[in-house]
């Protein structure tokens, strides 16, 4: 990891800003391929903390019956 910092300090300042340009491209991508598969939208996180929520309200109404 060291070499590849040393190698970084050492380039021009074209490449420098070719080398950022490219890694912001593959972070964004990353980013964009983790949102569009990988993960859930935020419609389900709200509907999956919408059923806990009554599944956790539920469980309480019960114990309260017993």
């Amino acid at each position: 990891m060291w070499e590849f910092f040393q190698w970084a300090w050492n380039l021009s300042w074209g490449e420098g800003f070719t080398l950022l340009a490219v890694l912001f491209a593959f972070w964004y991508g990353k980013k964009w391929i983790d949102n569009k598969f990988g993960s859930i939208n935020q419609k389900q996180a709200k509907q999956l903390k919408r059923i806990i929520r009554e599944a956790i309200d539920e469980s309480e109404l019960i114990d309260r019956i017993k």
